[in-house]
């Protein structure tokens, strides 16, 4: 079976948002100039389009992603992305760790310690790490249901339902090959993290939020500026 986070690439194109994720990327822009970073981590960076706008800004960056497909996405656009993990990385390697798209919302509660953990590792004291979490909104009002999209040679259909603080996405792609049809098929987990649970970790002080609304008529998302103590 494929991995779920390969096909997620290979269905991004098909359930757009570009124009949602271009503005999420322009808010971590204005929240990470007043920090005055230059090293930085992306973590899950994904098709490594934030690590282009942070190129462009004359910037350090490099991005992992567990999405060997995202990662060669990524290189593509001329960045510096891999498969590594963050603890392959040497002791405060990075000024500052961002983890964009909700990519904390895939990790669940009983691993998220850990990841912190991690994150601490790779920055200095004092360093940033600036994430974002879905809302219960955005669990509820924008991510659950069900989206079917349909081309000439594609078929694809998503399944969510969110139920005790969890997303279940199933997610059903067909590609024409010829004369036939090839299905891939997967399912992804994501788990809601209130935001009371970043207020009181023992490596990190936090130090503001920001509520963004991407897709509906409140914030979907909220924005975390995290210290390390």
């Amino acid at each position: 079976m494929i991995n779920p986070l390969d096909l997620y690439a290979k269905i991004e194109s098909l359930i757009g948002f570009d124009a949602q994720y271009e503005t999420l990327y322009q808010t971590y822009l204005g929240l990470l100039k007043p920090l005055h970073v230059k090293r930085i981590l992306d973590v899950g960076c994904g098709n490594g389009k934030f690590l282009l706008h942070l190129k462009n800004e004359k910037l350090s960056a490099c991005g992992i992603d567990r999405s060997a497909a995202m990662i060669e996405r990524a290189r593509a656009l001329g960045v510096e992305a891999s498969t590594k993990e963050l603890e392959a990385f040497e002791e405060a390697s990075f000024e500052c760790v961002v983890a964009i798209a909700d990519v904390l919302n895939y990790i669940a509660p009983a691993q998220i310690d850990s990841f912190l953990e991690a994150v601490a590792r790779v920055l200095p004291k004092e360093g940033y790490f600036v994430f974002d979490v879905n809302t219960l909104y955005g669990f509820e009002g924008v991510a659950e249901g069900v989206m079917c999209h349909d081309t000439e040679d594609q078929f694809l259909c998503v399944d969510a339902t969110f139920e005790h603080n969890e997303l279940l996405t199933k997610i059903v792609l067909f590609e024409k090959e010829g004369d036939l049809y090839h299905k891939n098929e997967g399912s992804i987990t994501q788990y809601f993290h209130p935001l009371s649970f970043f207020k009181k970790l023992g490596a990190f002080k936090l130090c503001s939020t920001k509520p963004v609304t991407l897709f509906g008529d409140e914030p979907d998302k909220t924005i975390l500026i995290l210290q390390k103590r």
